[in-house]
């Protein structure tokens, strides 16, 4: 199974909506996507991601499906807001530029930064939900590999963003979330392509085929 993560263009975050360089970010991606072998478009609940997914599905014109588990992460105290406090990237490049370091392993739950706050729960919550979506298409999480229950062959794209996207890749493959926000950006519109294959009745490793491809922006219309 092929399992393409595609982050939303270009956010009025107040709004949850794209804005005018997120619309042309999306026609751009959609021009690059419509021969890509989709046969189901899964999209977060929030704007963004959705106006992103309907750009590239008038070359499917497929029922898109709605999945909470791709929702962008949450980040904040537990007794406020979400979002009220500094976010995991801006945590890092603090723990970067200040102590020359970042957590390694699961240590990076135990952080006092986050000891009250709901990210840990938030991304734990949604891996879960991540896990069932895929012991449903046939690859059951034991440990760090898939084993494998049904043949698959699918390809789906899931439109959301990049957070969630960063949780549920550095999952599937093994890697702490601290460390993979802090070696690996998602860009507006970028494309991340993973693949789970096997036998039924083997175990599998999901494999990376490519991370953030955002070519279709060229250089110019990523930031504008």
């Amino acid at each position: 199974m092929n399992i393409y993560f595609i982050r939303h263009g270009h956010p009025d975050y107040d709004t949850d909506s794209l804005t005018e360089l997120g619309h042309k970010q999306a026609e751009l991606l959609s021009e690059r996507v419509k021969d890509f072998p989709f046969e189901k478009i899964d999209h977060s609940p929030m704007g963004r991601a959705r106006q992103t997914a309907e750009h590239c599905n008038k070359y499917f014109n497929f029922k898109m499906t709605e999945l909470p588990f791709l929702r962008e992460i949450e980040w904040g105290d537990l007794s406020g807001n979400a979002y009220d406090t500094d976010g995991p990237w801006d945590i890092t490049e603090r723990l970067i530029k200040n102590e020359h370091r970042y957590p390694a392993g699961d240590s990076w739950k135990k952080l006092p930064e986050i000891s009250h706050d709901r990210l840990v729960d938030d991304i734990e919550r949604k891996i879960g939900l991540f896990d069932e979506f895929l012991a449903d298409c046939g690859f059951v999480r034991e440990g760090q590999l898939y084993r494998i229950t049904k043949e698959n062959k699918s390809n789906i794209a899931f439109f959301c963003h990049g957070g969630i996207t960063s949780a549920l890749v550095s999952h599937m493959i093994n890697i702490p979330f601290w460390t993979f926000i802090a070696h690996f950006p998602i860009e507006m519109t970028g494309i991340t392509k993973l693949c789970i294959s096997g036998s039924e009745g083997s175990y599998a490793a999901a494999e990376v085929d490519y991370l953030n491809s955002y070519i279709h922006l060229g250089t110019t219309m990523l930031n504008g």
